[in-house]
């Protein structure tokens, strides 16, 4: 019998192919392997030794020293800046305020107290206990609101919280950003520009008598005009309903939220320019560096809601700062991209967040609608 064997060319072209195969088969191993390995990188807990100093950078606040400092001397000066008729309600704000001035990440666990309890007592509602919201809509003021329709949604929590006194419920932009509010969330420096320093008397609801402010004190001043602000209604007649409460945040809840900001700022600060965190000040001006309002309304829901969706936090080149208004550019003291990544991680890995992460705080669900 004739065997048909395999001629020399025919072997060396098998070879060849086998070879080229092999090798071939080792790239694409070895490329699995590296995207594998870069996935886990960035799914994995920041170096330890790192994650430590930057924790320890994030706790020194030149910002909140100064303030604190400006509202020792007020204090020490009776605030003279004051009208009579709200000097005594203001001075005690103040002394109270500055008295709890300290770092205690446990406060997001009192926030129901803090916050819901007096607004439940201003309602009439039960109060025995604490029972949070049980789903809530934060609203920040980007321009990216305009681009959909989550009126309808929004208006679907139980509590509404909008920012700064943006506009709701106008034809403008009810579909955009809904007609409810149930909670408005403003910076101290909104009421002075709505109850301006040594008038008696002023009018601060942006969105009526009835609904509740929760205020954030970004100088000790302002208690002038959050005592002016709180004793303000439409009506100023004696059987008019009394207005719903002006609430100052807890410092603990300002300083925790302040040391979140930076913390990320200063992480983003080092990943992108490679320079050690500590040079972080060169970039940043940081007797004004502070977190947004936003933020801090959002942490505050985290505290008092058993569900949290927020909407109009972001940015798009084609969208304006605010909707409502023509602002194009973003305010120099807020670090914003360094805000983002803390809502990535809100949303989707809430154990990683430093200063919450040992809070003993077990955070509610967030969803960020974009």
């Amino acid at each position: 019998m004739k065997r048909h064997g395999m001629s020399p060319t025919a072997c060396s072209v098998l070879l060849l192919v086998a070879f080229v195969l092999v090798i071939s088969l080792r790239c694409s191993l070895r490329h699995s392997a590296l995207g594998v390995q870069s996935l886990l990188a960035a799914a994995a807990p920041h170096n330890a030794e790192n994650d430590a100093g930057l924790v320890e950078l994030a706790a020194v606040d030149p910002a909140a020293t100064a303030v604190i400092q400006a509202a020792e001397k007020l204090l020490e000066g009776n605030l003279s800046r004051s009208p009579k008729v709200h000097r005594d309600v203001a001075l005690r704000g103040l002394r109270d305020w500055l008295g709890r001035q300290r770092f205690d990440p446990g406060v997001m666990s009192e926030l129901v107290d803090l916050i819901k309890r007096p607004i439940d007592q201003y309602g009439g509602r039960d109060v025995d206990g604490p029972k949070k919201y049980a789903s809530c809509a934060v609203v920040g003021n980007s321009g990216i609101l305009l681009a959909a329709e989550h009126g309808g949604l929004i208006d679907g929590h139980e509590l509404v919280v909008r920012i700064n006194n943006a506009p709701a419920g106008d034809a403008r932009y009810a579909r955009h950003v809904g007609a409810k509010t149930g909670l408005a969330f403003v910076n101290s420096n909104v009421l002075g520009r709505w109850c301006a320093a040594g008038r008696a008397s002023c009018y601060c609801r942006a969105y009526g008598d009835a609904v509740p402010i929760l205020t954030y004190m970004c100088s000790g001043a302002h208690f002038v005009e959050h005592a002016a602000c709180s004793a303000s209604s439409v009506s100023s007649s004696p059987g008019a309903a009394r207005p719903a409460p002006v609430i100052v945040t807890d410092p603990r809840l300002d300083a925790l939220c302040a040391r979140i900001v930076k913390y990320y700022s200063l992480r983003r600060f080092a990943r992108e320019t490679g320079r050690p965190a500590e040079e972080w000040g060169r970039e940043h001006e940081e007797g004004m560096f502070h977190y947004s309002s936003g933020m801090q309304a959002v942490v505050a829901a985290a505290g008092v809601c058993d569900r949290v969706s927020v909407f109009g936090f972001g940015k798009d080149a084609a969208a304006r700062h605010h909707y409502h208004t023509l602002q194009k550019g973003e305010l120099d003291l807020h670090d914003y991209e360094a805000e983002y990544e803390f809502y990535r991680d809100l949303e989707a890995r809430p154990e990683q967040i430093p200063f919450l992460r040992d809070s003993g705080f077990r955070l509610p669900p967030v969803v960020f609608y974009r």
